[in-house]
């Protein structure tokens, strides 16, 4: 998804799209670190509650 955002990042800001893509790696570095936490999670107590979960501290 951020990928897709890279021409409207760089214009809404005004920089090349070359700086722009640090924005795709910060959000991948987290997302494969936390992806084997995030496994093992879901399966264990079930995908639905882990997502459920994660939707309900991002509104609090």
């Amino acid at each position: 998804m951020a990928s897709l955002l890279f021409t409207d990042i760089s214009l809404d800001f005004a920089i090349p799209i070359s700086q722009a893509s640090i924005i795709l790696t910060a959000y991948l570095i987290p997302y494969g670190v936390l992806q084997p936490f995030y496994g093992f999670y879901s399966d264990r107590y079930g995908l639905k509650k882990i997502l459920l979960l994660l939707f309900r501290s991002r509104i609090d």
